[in-house]
């Protein structure tokens, strides 16, 4: 898709119906995953007030999705944090594609990355937890350095500010209430506590 990128501006993203809005969420994600090497995923909508959630990626029998609360395509002040849903619930897709394949014994991210898939702490069972464990570090880590590159390019949409600064402040604090939660050692009890959760030891 042309221009992929200036579609998010405000005055060209409120000229887009909602199939159009889509198309340039599909296109996103299709450049994201490229870049990561991996196929695209199929992007699914989801109609559901009670969902407290902007995204998810999936995998339902061998089927890899993600699942976009449908508020992202009909809330213009949203697009941005579609943006950084699809780029974060992407690279869930490649630490799984990762994952699945045999690993070599210096592969210790990978490694961790698989105990952790194993014994997955979801925020409704442990928030602090949840944002620590190292899938999710990284997928936050990833999402925030993609917006960083266009910072410049949306310096004057306000939706785009307040969306980095979500996601920095998101990040950052995860690491403030780990250390009040679990002290010095945060990192080994959080690894830990994986482990133990972990059906598997790898």
């Amino acid at each position: 898709m042309l221009f992929l990128f200036s579609k998010f501006k405000l005055k060209k993203w409120k000229n887009l119906n909602p199939e159009k809005r889509l198309k340039v969420f599909i296109a996103l994600e299709k450049k994201v995953a490229k870049k990561l090497n991996i196929e695209p995923l199929k992007l699914e909508l989801k109609d559901d007030e009670n969902w407290n959630c902007f995204g998810a990626f999936t995998v339902i029998n061998g089927m890899k999705k993600i699942v976009l609360n449908e508020n992202l395509l009909y809330e213009p002040k949203f697009r941005f944090h579609a943006m950084e849903t699809i780029v974060h619930e992407t690279r869930h897709a490649y630490q799984f594609s990762v994952v699945s394949r045999e690993l070599k014994w210096y592969e210790f991210t990978a490694k961790k990355w698989k105990r952790n898939w194993a014994g997955y702490f979801s925020s409704s069972t442990d928030n602090v937890m949840y944002n620590n464990q190292s899938v999710e570090r990284d997928a936050q880590k990833y999402s925030i350095k993609f917006l960083k590159k266009y910072k410049c390019k949306y310096s004057g949409e306000i939706d785009f500010k307040n969306t980095y600064e979500a996601v920095v402040y998101r990040y950052e604090q995860a690491d403030i209430d780990a250390r009040k939660k679990y002290g010095f050692f945060y990192k080994l009890k959080i690894e830990k506590n994986i482990k133990d959760n972990s059906k598997y030891d790898y």
